[in-house]
């Protein structure tokens, strides 16, 4: 993560991928990581997702997630048009800007766009594999997956999402002492737990502890959201540890 993201633009570019999947795909198609959900499905939570956060931004409060009508227009030009209303949002406040967001990090609109990609960069994966035969799901998902891209994506999870889930009273996910190393762009992390459930320290540039865990960016980011299993990973140290951590709940 050495040169910074625009997360805005690579926004656009992964939700640009994803509205070509929606024009290829059968929209009933089942997807394989979002057990119940059809393609139709994905893209109704994506989209009504991008509307919500574009109201977030434009108003800097809270906003409830608008209930969204099947569209009657391609399911493609539908997608497109909620990510032009976001990228217009995004486009309009300052990233400096207060604003509410649901993580007990820094209130700041900046958040937004991160956040965003990211949720679109998981749910291509989610499109990708739904078209995918089944025995081409796990190599289809880890392609659709920039590696800088995944990197920032497990450094959002350590940020974010396991503070996050602490907050909203989960057991914590890091109970012993791992590190995490992104073999293809050289990025580590340690998680240290600390007392009485508050947030894991995350030191940067190193990994080490009572395991590490080793994989490809892509693979790391697609086993934190449970859309690889965490057998592609290479463990060191103590591998109950490592299994531990693996199954514990970092991301929603």
């Amino acid at each position: 993560m050495s040169t910074p993201i625009d997360h805005l633009a690579e926004f656009e570019r992964t939700a640009a991928e994803f509205a070509a999947v929606l024009d290829t795909v059968d929209p009933a198609a089942a997807v394989p990581g979002c057990p119940g959900w059809t393609l139709a499905d994905l893209a109704l939570h994506l989209g009504s997702g991008q509307r919500w956060a574009a109201s977030i931004l434009l108003s800097g409060t809270r906003q409830k997630v608008p209930e969204v009508l099947r569209t009657t227009a391609s399911w493609a030009d539908w997608y497109a048009g909620t990510t032009a209303a976001l990228a217009a949002a995004i486009r309009a406040v300052d990233p400096d800007e207060p604003c509410w967001n649901f993580a007990p990090v820094e209130q700041r609109a900046g958040f937004w766009s991160r956040r965003r990609m990211h949720e679109t960069v998981i749910h291509l994966v989610d499109a990708v594999q739904a078209g995918a035969a089944p025995d081409q799901r796990a190599a289809s998902g880890l392609t659709a997956v920039p590696a800088e891209l995944a990197a920032d994506g497990v450094d959002e999870v350590f940020g974010v999402f396991l503070p996050r889930l602490l907050a909203r009273g989960f057991e914590p996910a890091v109970t012993r002492q791992i590190g995490i190393r992104a073999t293809d762009t050289g990025d580590e992390w340690t998680l240290t737990p600390v007392p009485q459930g508050d947030r894991p320290q995350v030191e940067r540039a190193k990994a080490t502890g009572e395991a590490v865990l080793s994989g490809t960016a892509a693979e790391l980011d697609l086993c934190l959201w449970k859309r690889l299993p965490g057998s592609v990973l290479t463990v060191e140290g103590d591998p109950a540890v490592a299994a531990a951590f693996l199954a514990g709940k970092a991301t929603p």
